[in-house]
């Protein structure tokens, strides 16, 4: 069978064809690699369609995510909890265990995409308690000076979550500059393990710096994604039958 065959076969017509080719088409450099990524999909699923299931929630969850701005302009947890619902997601539909997903998706970024994060969304410090005084104000220690890795970004990002959903907080914490040439100041408050030196414990306040655009950033994350759909099919299907 050609393409348009394979496409038929698989029902992938019409608007819902339009759709998702219009979505994914920025995410890969011709027509004929993202031909190529749906033809492996329609060729590998399975009775539940996994695959497809992913390929889909990816659209629509990034999507949601991308339509924030015409909504709740300037309100960045509520893209991000888009993204980590896309997350939770793949997990779900791949079956994986949630712990040694998160821990290993991370591996689907690209260097260039972690170098991106890291180099454009910086941890400042940590403010001192307003409960703290005298020696404990002194020795408090703020961590100034660390350099985040990329599972603390992850981390971050699952705070974020947890705030919006538990505490309905969508307006505080700004991962995103709102122009190309300015640094944006931003904190957070959680008692969540956000940065590897410092222990879950009391609420603070942590502090960044971000002159990350979201534009760079959703086009890593959705390569990730596309990277995760691909590892899973080559995972769970022999490779003398992939496309």
């Amino acid at each position: 069978m050609n393409v348009e065959q394979i496409f038929q076969k698989a029902n992938f017509v019409h608007e819902y064809r339009k759709e998702i080719e219009e979505f994914y088409r920025p995410y890969f450099p011709d027509d004929e690699a993202m031909e190529a990524f749906f033809v492996s999909i329609f060729l590998n699923e399975d009775e539940e369609r996994k695959p497809r299931q992913m390929m889909n929630q990816i659209q629509r969850f990034v999507t949601l995510a991308n339509d924030i701005d015409k909504i709740r302009p300037g309100r960045d947890p509520l893209r991000i909890l888009f993204l980590r619902i896309c997350l939770e997601s793949l997990c779900e539909i791949s079956g994986s265990n949630k712990k040694s997903f998160y821990e290993s998706f991370e591996r689907f970024f690209s260097d260039d995409g972690k170098s991106y994060i890291l180099q454009n969304f910086t941890f400042s410090d940590i403010s001192v308690p307003d409960t703290l005084t005298g020696w404990d104000k002194l020795l408090f220690n703020s961590h100034e000076g660390y350099e985040m890795a990329f599972t603390d970004f992850m981390r971050i990002i699952r705070a974020v979550r947890n705030n919006l959903v538990h505490d309905g907080d969508y307006w505080t914490m700004q991962f995103f500059a709102r122009d190309s040439d300015s640094t944006w100041l931003v904190d957070m408050q959680t008692d969540e393990k956000i940065i590897e030196c410092q222990e879950k414990g009391d609420v603070l306040t942590y502090n960044f710096e971000t002159t990350m655009q979201y534009e760079k950033f959703i086009a890593y994350f959705v390569d990730a994604c596309i990277k995760f759909v691909v590892d899973y099919m080559e995972t769970k299907y022999k490779p003398d039958v992939l496309a």
